[in-house]
């Protein structure tokens, strides 16, 4: 019966160790300089958004959030600014919300009462978390109009978003 007993957690735990070694595999979050993996969304606006290499493109910070996500909810004014701000020099602000559900008003209402100006996408299932390897959201991305990956900020930007911004200024041509 102990055998028994020691076989098989010899074996669950050789199952554990396998499985946990294959999702390490798997899970690579993006880095700087990496290309970043082709993605479409539909936006709000009901054309579509793309990112990714094999096609030129403008600069691009990419946020990914969510209606219901309160650091999402204080980085807004911050992407609108950003949006404003650069913009005129060849920045796309592109926001993928990832709201469960195929309902955009709740979405529509959100970036109504924070008066986004910027280009929002709509992805309930969630595709853009897993092929980004998303750590969590709010998170973004810059990425050059080539496709590769010049700045990634997991979490919400801090007030100002000061390091987001030098990103953006040393992309942008001057």
């Amino acid at each position: 019966m102990k055998r028994s007993i020691g076989a098989a957690y010899l074996l669950a735990s050789a199952v554990v160790s396998v499985s946990c070694s294959k999702m390490e595999e798997r899970f690579k979050p993006l880095s700087v300089g990496d290309p970043v993996p082709a993605y479409a969304t539909r936006t709000l606006a009901g054309d579509t958004a793309r990112v990714g290499p094999g096609q030129m493109q403008p600069l691009t910070l990419l946020n990914v959030w969510a209606t219901w996500c309160v650091p999402c909810q204080k980085e807004f004014p911050d992407l609108e600014r950003i949006h404003r701000d650069y913009g005129p020099r060849g920045l796309r602000v592109l926001a993928v919300s990832v709201d469960a559900g195929g309902d955009d008003a709740k979405i529509r209402d959100f970036v109504g009462r924070y008066a986004a100006t910027f280009s929002i996408g709509h992805d309930p299932e969630g595709a853009i978390r897993d092929r980004y390897q998303s750590l969590g959201i709010p998170e973004s991305y810059l990425i050059s109009p080539d496709g590769r990956l010049l700045f990634r900020n997991p979490g919400a930007f801090p007030e100002g978003a000061a390091k987001v911004r030098a990103a953006i200024e040393a992309a942008l041509p001057k």
